[in-house]
């Protein structure tokens, strides 16, 4: 049904075996805006249009390869995604690019990008600032709610715990 918030179409041409119109910044900008906005799909050798177009597996390896060397190279910091390769119905290849959502703001080498709809748009400063501030609380969400091994209810010291639950740990009036 076409690109969306979650569905990004990306035609690839080859010479040879080597993806040849490979525009890296571009590719960057939309891996970065995907991982920005919560991470979701690349869809490669497919046009805007939604066709499939033709790909060889040594063209699919060094497409693969490339996408690696400008997550890797381009994007700082690094995203890290999982590559898979699909074939359609009509036996057509694809190489599907699962983004992850992103740990901190992900900038490419033209900027900061976040994926609204099916586009991705330069982030203002307010964005990157929310951004930053939300990644920066899950990484102290996510330890807090850590379990520790060996420890239960029942390890904890219950003159500590108890005024918490109950009408014991109230203030005196």
């Amino acid at each position: 049904m076409g690109e969306d918030s979650r569905w990004e179409f990306k035609q690839v041409v080859f010479s040879g075996n080597r993806p040849a119109k490979a525009h890296r910044d571009d590719w960057a900008d939309e891996i970065a805006a995907l991982a920005n906005a919560g991470g979701e799909v690349l869809l490669f050798s497919v046009t805007d249009a939604g066709q499939i177009k033709e790909m060889s597996r040594p063209q699919m390896d060094a497409l693969e390869r490339l996408i690696v060397e400008i997550i890797s190279d381009s994007i700082k910091p690094p995203i890290r995604v999982d590559t898979f390769r699909v074939e359609t119905p009509e036996d057509h290849p694809v190489l599907v690019v699962q983004v992850p959502e992103g740990f901190a703001q992900h900038d490419s080498p033209r900027g900061s990008f976040i994926r609204v709809g099916s586009s991705k748009r330069r982030m203002t400063s307010e964005e990157r600032l929310r951004l930053a501030q939300k990644r920066g609380q899950r990484s102290f969400q996510s330890f807090d709610k850590q379990p520790v091994d060996g420890t239960g209810f029942g390890t904890l010291e219950q003159p500590l715990w108890k005024p918490l639950l109950s009408a014991e740990g109230a203030a005196p009036m």
